[in-house]
């Protein structure tokens, strides 16, 4: 009787630490990509797939239709996907450079310092652009472990003014440097690539660069052998940021959409082997993938992209230009996303329920059964409920900042959605790969356009509509629910600043920073 009832106790316990055995987490963020780059979002050509695996792990997982990025360009959006926080209430509203002092304010907390701190590893591979000095580090926010780009892969020598395609010489003196080489001028030296602290290669490869973080990204999972904690790993693509480079393997591979479906099939090859490792870790079954666009694409024909599909709409007819990024239309910030967790979240399901990027820090939070830290108001929420089916409700409320277009100010907000209308209050303002700039203007009253039935933003509704003044009442409700929330917030002020010496360098006695050729 005692062996049996020992014997008992055993399984019940194993049982329960089965049941309580926290998922790992793998959240991949492709740079800017358009909504339609998942060819599985719209294909209407039947041409041959430019995501062929992306779509296979759409359709066994579920598929976000209505997914925004919280800016529609880089550094806001990704600061938004680690606190889960308006750039508002980080300071965070504008893109930091390579000789900035300073990144993500300190009194901001990541979702890899909360699940460091509840006894998970934590690994980053890919752009941070959150701030390289000291403490605003990876490594000082929460990575264990971290190899990547400080910033974006153009910061560096590309042609100008397309960035199309990387220099094959070293860059030029008269690129980073006046006359008198001992004064420094806005330019930038070859981009730096990093493990943890220390340049170990510059100029990057960029060829090999997405190999090189699948590679990367398979050597922290397969730790989980020696290490049996669960581990929450953050890769952020150079995909499909400008320049366009890939492997050769990958050239003249698309049969449509030519450099940019090139790209577009690496990227898609990288995820592809991110999660192969995975499995090859024997992860799979007790691990959640999330993958999301940080932001819409830059300017159209800069890409090479041919047909950019949907969502870009109405502002190619309004002055504003050929880029998506850093737009408040829907080109700039409705991105693809997908979840996929075999054996938790079931397969082939597409939902057109509202979501947004900065509910992924509490949805995987709610997940790992992690308390978020207090003292602060999230924009983001639990959406752990839509995932794995049970309630949730559709309607939503969201707002998009303006980016960094000429004549708004970056990080007010140029657009509300309020359910399925959404109410834009800014437009132009945006260059061109020729230089030219589409006519800023404010709208008031705003535009409004229901964008259940046109996600292209094509029609304007009649402002003298009784449904356009109704729509109009809850947007200023809105708006001022959110003003009033951010006044009484723990908000936070962000430092700006640049200095010259803040450029990461392997070598500050070469004056252009070529350390490996």
């Amino acid at each position: 009787m005692k062996t049996w009832c020992l014997l008992a106790a055993a399984v019940w316990l194993l049982q329960h630490v089965i049941a309580a055995k926290q998922p790992n987490v793998v959240i991949i963020l492709i740079d800017d990509i358009g909504f339609a780059d998942l060819t599985s979002n719209w294909n209407p050509s039947d041409q041959d797939s430019n995501t062929p695996f992306l779509d296979r792990m759409a359709d066994n997982g579920i598929r976000f239709m209505d997914f925004h990025s919280a800016a529609s360009v880089c550094t806001p959006s990704r600061a938004s996907l680690l606190t889960g926080r308006l750039g508002k209430r980080t300071g965070v509203v504008r893109n930091f450079s390579p000789l900035s002092v300073a990144g993500l304010p300190l009194n901001e907390t990541t979702f890899a310092e909360t699940f460091q701190a509840a006894g998970y590893r934590t690994g980053m591979v890919g752009k941070w652009h959150l701030g390289m000095t000291s403490h605003y580090h990876p490594n000082s926010r929460g990575f264990d472990f971290y190899f990547g780009l400080p910033y974006s892969n153009d910061m560096g020598c590309s042609d100008d003014p397309g960035y199309n395609i990387p220099t094959d010489t070293p860059c030029p003196k008269d690129k980073l440097f006046n006359a008198d080489v001992s004064v420094s001028v806005p330019f930038y030296p070859a981009v730096p690539l990093f493990t943890n602290r220390t340049i170990v290669e510059q100029p990057v490869n960029q060829t090999t660069l997405s190999q090189q973080y699948a590679q990367m990204a398979g050597k922290f999972m397969k730790n989980n052998r020696k290490d049996a904690r669960p581990f929450l790993l953050y890769a952020a693509l150079t995909h499909m940021h400008v320049p366009l480079s890939y492997m050769p393997e990958f050239k003249n591979k698309s049969n449509w959409r030519g450099v940019y479906g090139d790209t577009l099939l690496e990227m898609d090859n990288t995820i592809k082997d991110i999660v192969n490792a995975i499995k090859d870790a024997g992860e799979e079954n007790n691990t959640l993938v999330w993958v999301a666009g940080d932001n819409g694409p830059w300017e159209v024909k800069c890409e090479l992209a041919g047909d950019p599909g949907p969502f870009v709409g109405y502002w190619q007819k309004s002055g504003g230009g050929s880029s998506a990024k850093m737009t408040v239309w829907e080109g700039g910030h409705r991105e693809p996303a997908l979840a996929y967790w075999p054996g938790t979240i079931k397969g082939g399901q597409t939902v057109y329920t509202t979501v947004s990027m900065m509910d992924i820090y509490p949805t995987i939070a709610a997940l790992a059964n992690i308390s978020m830290p207090g003292n602060r108001i999230y924009d983001g929420i639990d959406i752990s409920n839509l995932l794995l089916q049970k309630p949730f409700a559709t309607k939503r409320v969201l707002f998009h900042p303006n980016s960094g277009a000429v004549g708004s100010v970056a990080g007010e907000f140029g657009a509300i959605r309020v359910g399925d209308y959404k109410a834009i209050f800014f437009t132009g303002g945006m260059s061109d790969c020729g230089g030219k700039t589409g006519i800023p203007k404010n709208h008031n009253p705003p535009l409004i356009f229901n964008i259940e039935e046109d996600p292209l933003e094509s029609k304007p509704m009649d402002p003298e509509t009784a449904l356009y003044q109704s729509v109009l009442t809850d947007v200023k409700k809105a708006l001022s629910e959110i003003n009033k929330s951010i006044e009484g917030d723990n908000t936070t002020v962000t430092d700006y600043t640049e200095n010259p010496n803040m450029r990461p360098c392997c070598n500050h006695d070469h004056v252009v920073c070529r350390c490996n050729n």
